[in-house]
């Protein structure tokens, strides 16, 4: 609902009523006259009453009642807004408190129309206290339509009141004269994927021309000395001569998401595609999605992957969603595969339709586009935490980000204080690539890529998982590409098969600072081998706050290792049974435990017996 000017308000029939308002009468030569009018009015004939009131009115300069009346004829007549709202705006100067519902309710759509969102919300309270009180079924008759209005003016108003600064930029070397849309750069920042329209030549015809056709065509810049490249144009398998849209990838730049078009039986059908890169044959290979994902009758287009591939979201127009084009998303499930989409729910979809999600590096901060929540016209931007939808609906990212028109995607910087999106500043005839400054209170976590090296003891590379709480991280070759979040304290868990977990824990401010190792050495499972237990004790021997994080972890490693059997051993036999218990909590069997304090003990630890 937006600038819902006077072509909503009901053509009521109004008793022909006087309306003695704010003391001011119509002097007694001129009733019988303003009676006259009235009749007419009633008998429909409005342009004769117009002009007996008219009459009056002009005699009459101070009284707020034919000024009502001619504001009520004018809706009437043709439904002149012009009169409408000359003489309501009258009618309200002479009389603010006039005792009649509908002034009020036309002076709040006047100012609603003129964006006077504050005195719009007056005007329809004025309304509201009156028409509580009246059994005047012309009154009371633009009830509903007087709610729907003060709604939406109690929300305009509110948001005028919240604007946020807002300077977008281009993003130097990726914007040219071209037009570039739907960007994503990568976790790292090094790297910039969008599409371009450029000019694109076809062999000559028959005709001996050559013809040219503007076409989209999928690009990738790279980070360069201080800014990004102007870009190049994806090699095969991309840009085959099919549209494509938006890509995702996973942080470590390996696996890439993205929608391509082609024509099935005079369909054209928007699937979901997966690529990866191999280091070994430096290209891609592309497959299309499998597992219920892509449907041969229904659109599945810009995905959205978290950083550590676990999660992929997408828009869909597919049955069983809330109607019109939705939000859905699938997990990866420990074989690989995929599993089913599954359905946002009512707390992001609506009727209507939401497109171009993007989910955060922190992997629960979700940014997306709708039609359906209340908004300022057409396509807003609005973002949910999806670790807690439970009675909530998502948040209006607010003027002057959104406007009137349908917004284009929108994505925001890992670490969480910069957006992007593809749009058009005055001073250009092209579309951009534009980033500014989001404000704080829709920031989302602030994240940080970090590169871990897992080896073992030899520094031979492992195959290895990371585990943190914002997911979990995966590398073949002993590299694994993470996300850390530089807001919250967290707990690092490196593992590999036959080796004794790392557990280290993080701090926000050393994630902030960079100070984060580098590399892991894992330990082989064998008797006698030593692992650190980073925590601490307060007094008395009690746990410190960063144990449960620690012990909950080994504890979880320690159930899908059944055979393994560790001691816990401490400088304090105190400090050592405290953590003994703990795990002991956490459905560990007593006989996979032991517990020692020793004065030779420097730091707790865990051993393998």
């Amino acid at each position: 609902m937006r600038r819902l000017a006077f072509l909503l308000a009901l053509m009521v029939p109004l008793a022909a009523t006087c309306q003695w308002g704010c003391g001011v009468k119509v002097k007694a030569g001129d009733k019988n006259a303003f009676s006259q009018a009235l009749a007419n009015f009633e008998n429909h004939h409005y342009q004769e009453a117009s002009q007996q009131m008219r009459h009056v009115a002009q005699r009459n300069p101070k009284a707020a009642d034919p000024q009502f009346w001619l504001g009520m004829m004018a809706v009437k007549n043709g439904f002149n807004t012009v009169g409408i709202r000359r003489y309501f705006t009258k009618c309200i100067e002479l009389c603010p408190q006039y005792p009649n519902a509908l002034a009020h309710f036309y002076m709040g759509m006047i100012l609603y129309t003129d964006e006077r969102y504050d005195d719009a919300t007056t005007e329809l309270e004025n309304y509201f206290k009156i028409a509580n009180k009246t059994d005047d079924a012309t009154q009371t008759a633009v009830y509903d339509e007087a709610s729907a209005y003060l709604h939406w003016s109690q929300f305009l108003a509110e948001a005028n009141l919240n604007r946020t600064p807002f300077d977008p930029h281009r993003l130097q070397g990726v914007s040219t004269k071209d037009n570039e849309t739907l960007p994503y750069i990568t976790a790292d920042g090094r790297r910039c994927f969008f599409l371009r329209q450029t000019l694109v030549k076809h062999p000559p015809t028959f005709y001996d021309r050559v013809l040219e056709e503007k076409q989209w065509r999928l690009y990738c810049s790279d980070w360069k000395d201080s800014a990004f490249t102007r870009g190049v144009e994806l090699p095969a398998p991309f840009n085959r001569g099919v549209p494509e849209g938006s890509v995702s990838l996973t942080a470590d730049g390996c696996t890439l998401y993205y929608s391509r078009i082609e024509n099935v039986n005079g369909y054209a059908n928007s699937d979901l595609y997966c690529a990866c890169w191999s280091d070994a044959n430096h290209r891609w290979t592309v497959e299309k999605l499998g597992n219920g994902i892509n449907g041969d009758r229904s659109w599945e287009s810009q995905p959205s992957v978290t950083p550590d591939g676990s999660v992929l979201y997408f828009a869909s127009n597919r049955k069983g969603g809330q109607g019109g084009i939705d939000l859905w998303r699938c997990r990866r499930l420990k074989n690989g595969d995929w599993s089913r989409p599954e359905n946002l729910g009512p707390s992001v979809n609506t009727m209507g339709n939401e497109k171009f999600p993007f989910i955060h590096a922190d992997g629960h901060t979700l940014y997306f586009l709708s039609d359906g929540w209340q908004g300022f016209g057409g396509y807003d931007i609005y973002f949910s935490d999806m670790e807690d939808l439970s009675g909530s609906h998502p948040t209006n990212l607010g003027l002057p980000i959104n406007t009137e028109d349908n917004e284009v995607s929108f994505s925001v910087m890992a670490e969480g204080t910069q957006a992007y999106f593809s749009g058009r500043i005055s001073s250009s005839r092209s579309t951009d690539i534009l980033m500014f400054d989001l404000y704080p209170a829709a920031r989302p976590e602030p994240m940080r890529f970090h590169t871990l090296t897992v080896t073992d003891t030899l520094g031979h590379p492992l195959k290895a998982v990371a585990s943190t709480r914002n997911g979990v991280w995966r590398g073949d070759k002993g590299q694994l590409s993470l996300m850390l979040s530089s807001k919250y304290d967290d707990v690092l868990v490196a593992t590999a098969d036959s080796m004794l977990p790392s557990i280290i824990c993080l701090k926000a401010a050393d994630v902030r600072k960079g100070k984060i190792p580098g590399g892991i050495a894992l330990c082989p499972v064998v008797p006698g081998t030593v692992s650190p237990l980073p925590i601490s004790f307060l007094a008395g021997s009690r746990l410190g706050p960063e144990a449960s994080q620690v012990l909950d972890a080994w504890a979880a490693w320690l159930i899908e290792h059944p055979r393994v059997h560790v001691g816990i051993e401490c400088k304090k036999i105190t400090e050592a049974k405290s953590v003994y218990d703990y795990m002991i909590k956490k459905k560990l069997r007593a006989e996979r435990l032991s517990y020692r304090g020793g004065t030779d003990i420097e730091t707790p630890q865990l051993k393998v017996l």
